[in-house]
């Protein structure tokens, strides 16, 4: 998938994010890398880091909505609102709007990936573009995520490490 093919599945409001430009030097050449979680060109298969009881009730709860279309009531690029959606039903805070960069100041910050945790994706150009929760990791580094308005569905796809941010601890 090209790079402009995967923005365009992302479903970016670059004006709508405009406002968590974020742009550590080590993003700025990253690219995305998405691919379904089944499929059979990514050659590895997803590497589950916990059982699903430990993974946390997060995962859990946005496995449960995986292939359904925007069932947050909210307009718009929905990743956000879908993190936010889910975060409630577990009983956790929501982010503070409906922006992916909302979740860069949502809790702790983690230097590597943990299955639960928000990880916040970005473009080439510095800005968060996308939030969903890790649900794995790859044999290949990569991380599997699971967000809404992806595709505009529900969805567990990979995505880069380099592409991620942050990742962010759900309290």
């Amino acid at each position: 998938m090209t790079i402009p093919a995967v923005l365009t599945a992302l479903t970016i409001s670059g004006a709508a994010e405009a406002s968590g430009r974020y742009q550590p030097p080590s993003i700025a050449s990253a690219a995305l890398a998405s691919a379904s979680a089944n499929d059979a060109a990514g050659g590895a298969s997803a590497l589950r880091a916990e059982a699903s009881q430990s993974r946390g009730d997060v995962v859990a709860e946005a496995e449960r909505w995986l292939g359904s279309r925007n069932m947050t009531g909210k307009g718009g690029p929905w990743c956000a609102h879908f993190a936010s959606y889910v975060l409630q039903r577990t009983g956790h805070r929501p982010l503070a709007n409906g922006m992916a960069s909302s979740a860069l100041g949502y809790g702790r910050r983690l230097v590597e990936p943990k299955v639960g945790a928000l990880a916040v994706v970005t473009t080439r150009d510095g800005f968060a573009a996308h939030v969903g929760f890790v649900s794995g990791l790859r044999s290949d580094g990569s991380i599997e995520l699971i967000s809404g308005n992806w595709g505009r569905r529900v969805t567990d796809s990979a995505v880069s490490r380099r592409s991620v941010v942050a990742f962010v601890d759900v309290m």
